[in-house]
């Protein structure tokens, strides 16, 4: 793929240097042409410096042949803006910006610009180390985030099939499969004949925004 990296901090070089190690044409923007001293020796991409929102240094960094856009400055602002020039004026097919303010974050998501909030992803690990509920886990989907959650079975559901517990579904949470003692996982449908046993841990999913 051609991509195009917007913003060369910790982050920014830190993508590049994967895309570009992964095999993707790489391309990173950043107005401070010193910041390009933290991509590694071996990245193979080009770089450009200059204002991020100017349209010619867009087009100096090849956004017009781009297949994917990353927007990681450390400004929200300016990652928005970008990615909206870059959907509606460049039409470039994905893109995505990081956002640290999870309130823009939720706003921008429900007119369908994707984002990425490190302040959530954050929030999420640290609440899980610190209740011990690690067994939650969250997984963003484009401005969707999944959360799923592990529970004991009780004792009326030891013994039934999963097909059978798959008709207690509620609408916001949808059995997602079986985790067994041995760590093995059987997915969830209606028809499945797999015997909940006592050791074995219930997987449910939700949509939490």
């Amino acid at each position: 793929m051609n991509i195009l990296v917007v913003g060369c901090g910790k982050v920014g070089s830190q993508l590049s240097n994967i895309l570009s190690s992964m095999g993707h044409d790489t391309a990173v923007i950043d107005p401070d042409p010193a910041s390009f001293e933290r991509l590694s020796d071996d990245f193979r991409g080009y770089t450009v410096a200059g204002v991020p929102i100017d349209q010619t240094v867009l087009r100096r960094g090849g956004i017009e042949a781009c297949d994917a856009l990353a927007a990681v400055t450390e400004d929200d602002n300016t990652n928005v803006m970008v990615c909206q020039l870059a959907r509606e004026v460049f039409h470039v097919p994905r893109v995505l910006a990081r956002v640290f303010d999870p309130r823009r974050g939720d706003v921008f998501s429900q007119f369908g610009l994707p984002t990425v909030c490190p302040t959530n992803l954050s929030v999420d690990a640290i609440y899980a180390m610190l209740t011990g509920r690690d067994q939650i886990k969250n997984v963003y989907l484009d401005s969707a985030t999944v959360s799923f959650d592990t529970r004991q079975p009780d004792a009326k559901q030891v013994g039934m099939t999963l097909g059978a517990l798959c008709g207690a579904d509620d609408a916001h949470h949808v059995l997602f499969g079986l985790l067994h003692e041995d760590g093995n996982l059987t997915l969830a449908y209606a028809g499945s004949r797999q015997p909940v046993g006592p050791n074995d841990r219930l997987l449910y999913a939700r949509v939490i925004d």
